[in-house]
């Protein structure tokens, strides 16, 4: 099934590296040799996969594959408009043994799920885990930081009862330098930018 054969320096060299059976279009590389390389010159290269299927069906698939068995995969999925079909989702997929597992999706809204919530991620950043801490590790040679910045207003770290209302919340408010403490709205403690500290009751 020789599909085609290139002349030339750089020629492709028939069937033995190139085949078709139909179904599939099979290229195959020595050892040493990196695979396909798609060189867009002064434009840029584009890889189109285009299905007509319907809400939730997957349009395309990229797979990584060690002997055989599926190790990672990206999946490009319609969303769930099915009049349109004009949102999409995308999958990110890891393996553990041979069993491959959903590790992160970006909805169709642009919010991303990791972890055991990327089946419905509600936030622009969602992580959840079934059982465990869900660990957000910041790494750095000295003095790592986890920054929340804010143009104005209050940059806050909320503490929620995912049960009920109740919150606990570290703030800290640009427009008078100073960080404040509060449970279920009400401020408790107050540490301003001379170091001074309020305490409020009730």
């Amino acid at each position: 099934n020789t599909v085609c054969t290139v002349t030339g320096a750089n020629a492709i060299q028939g069937e033995a590296n190139l085949t078709y059976d139909g179904t599939n279009l099979q290229l195959t590389t020595d050892a040493n040799n990196e695979g396909i390389k798609i060189d867009g010159g002064v434009t840029y290269p584009v890889f189109e996969m285009t299905a007509n299927r319907g809400a939730g069906n997957t349009i395309g698939k990229l797979i990584s594959k060690w002997n055989g068995t599926q190790v990672a995969s990206i999946s490009f999925v319609s969303g769930s408009d099915a009049t349109n079909k004009d949102d999409g989702i995308i999958y990110f997929n890891t393996a553990s043994a041979g069993t491959a597992t959903e590790r992160l999706r970006i909805s169709s809204n642009g919010n991303i799920g990791i972890g055991n919530r990327t089946s419905s991620p509600d936030q622009l950043l969602h992580v959840h885990t079934a059982s465990g801490d869900a660990v957000i590790h910041v790494e750095a040679a000295a003095d790592p930081k986890l920054r929340l910045r804010a143009h104005s207003g209050e940059s806050i770290i909320q503490f929620a009862d995912a049960s009920s209302s109740n919150t606990g919340e570290i703030n800290y408010v640009h427009s008078g330098d100073y960080l404040k403490f509060a449970v279920n709205a009400g401020e408790r403690l107050r540490i301003d930018s001379n170091g001074k500290v309020s305490i409020a009751s009730g």
